[in-house]
């Protein structure tokens, strides 16, 4: 069981206290102070649109009134979205963009069925409630609390001297009802109250924060559908690169290698066939070049076939046959570093989970082994319901991070083509792990 120190207690009192006066509560409350006339304006705007629509709602012009001011709606989110980024560093992503149906009349249509705009116009519904109490509390948090938790320092500075209703003076600037605040003690206790409403501002100003917010990411950002096509557009887009740069080294391999190979083989088979069978009889047949021929090019068959296996087992590797178990045991046995395997799998994953765990681990593996300077290695794969876990973790130097151009950032791609997720926990010092969820289906 832990315990709070004396040094813990004083970092919060001071986090407490300084809380109020700190920049991202000033930027909170600046923001606070913005939202409301800002939602006020465009509701007021888009409202006296959307009234001028239903005016003219019986002839033609109010239908393409309605579709732009479905449009506005759209367009308006850009600025709470803006605002919020700059002050409460909240980064809600843009919605995809409009796409116009073509045709006369594809703009009207776009825009009368466009669920972003409709969902901005309810954003501003709901806005103006949460700004308004945004806005009074802030004003009564910052202005009421700072009066009086100042009152001691400039009450005794006014004049002002009230009459309660039995004919009594008080000199007393502050009065709630028959109640002046005159006495020392009375004057203490507006102080207390008003610091502890300093106090308290920050954290309800930003529990207002997070509802607008919140209903930002909701009704201002993209739908769960928009999401998830534009996840399906860029894994689509990852999947083509990474098959045509498969097919690039693929082809680059057989022209470079094997092809080369076979083409040299077969000059020195010609090669050895004019010393076996010359045109012209007189010349005797020379079998020692005959000989170094052959053996030329049974040297460059024996690459070529060696090469061709490589880059077979490249595109699929033959252990995989056997099924995941099998493969990821031929990997361990054969790397230099130990390797600590555990694989309980209770049914055979489908065949492209088990090649991208695969290379997942294969690369994985060679990059502990590399470049982490480790002494153990630890695989572990096991299904966990519908979802393929698999965590590769070693005792090296850590450090290891997926950014642009690194091999992890491949594999961070390639996971994704099958909505898979690859997590990398490598502080500097280490340990590393890097767990893969691959979503198995049948």
């Amino acid at each position: 069981m832990s315990t709070i120190t004396a040094a813990d207690a004083r970092r919060t009192a001071k986090r407490l206290l300084l809380e109020a006066v700190h920049p991202r509560t000033l930027k909170l409350l600046l923001y606070s102070a913005l939202s409301l006339p800002l939602g006020f304006t465009l509701a007021f705007v888009i409202g006296l649109l959307f009234a001028l629509t239903v005016a003219a709602s019986a002839f033609v012009v109010g239908i393409p009134l309605l579709a732009a001011v479905v449009m506005l709606g759209r367009s308006q989110g850009g600025i709470h979205r803006t605002l919020a980024r700059w002050l409460l560093d909240v980064d809600v992503p843009p919605p995809p963009p409009l796409r116009t149906r073509s045709g006369t009349f594809g703009w009207l249509v776009s825009g009368l069925a466009d669920a972003t705009g409709w969902r901005g116009l309810a954003y501003l519904v709901v806005k103006l409630p949460v700004a308004l109490a945004g806005f009074l509390a802030g004003l009564f948090l910052y202005g009421i609390g700072g009066l009086f938790a100042s009152y001691p320092f400039w009450g005794w500075a006014i004049d002002n001297t009230q009459v309660d209703s039995h004919g009594k003076e008080h000199d007393s600037v502050v009065s709630f009802g028959d109640t002046y605040v005159e006495a020392w003690y009375w004057v203490l206790l507006m102080a207390v109250a008003g610091f502890l409403m300093l106090v308290a501002a920050p954290w309800i100003l930003r529990g207002i924060a997070w509802v607008d917010a919140w209903l930002m990411k909701v009704l201002l950002g993209p739908s769960k559908t928009a999401e998830r096509v534009q996840e399906l557009e860029e894994t689509r887009a990852i999947a083509v690169d990474d098959s045509a740069a498969r097919l690039r080294r693929i082809e680059r391999d057989l022209h470079d290698g094997a092809q080369a190979r076979i083409v040299a083989l077969a000059m020195h088979l010609s090669q050895a066939q004019e010393r076996l069978d010359p045109d012209d009889d007189s010349v005797p047949v020379d079998l020692d070049k005959a000989r170094k021929h052959v053996d030329t090019a049974l040297g460059n068959a024996r690459l070529a076939i060696s090469e061709l296996r490589d880059l077979a087992r490249g595109i699929h590797p033959p252990a995989l046959d056997n099924g995941l178990d099998d493969a990821l045991a031929t990997l361990a046995a054969g790397n230099p570093v130990p390797v600590d395997l555990n694989v309980d799998l209770r049914e055979r994953p489908p065949a492209a989970i088990e090649t991208i765990t695969y290379f997942c681990v294969a690369e994985l593996l060679a990059n502990a082994t590399r470049h982490a300077q480790a002494s153990a290695i630890h695989i572990e794969v096991r299904l966990r319901g519908d979802t393929l876990v698999a965590w590769v973790g070693d005792d090296g130097v850590g450090g290891a991070a997926p950014h642009n151009g690194s091999g992890l950032t491949g594999l961070a791609e390639r996971v994704r083509t099958v909505d898979g997720t690859l997590t990398v926990d490598s502080p500097r010092g280490g340990p590393t792990q890097v767990t893969l969820e691959l979503p198995v289906r049948s």
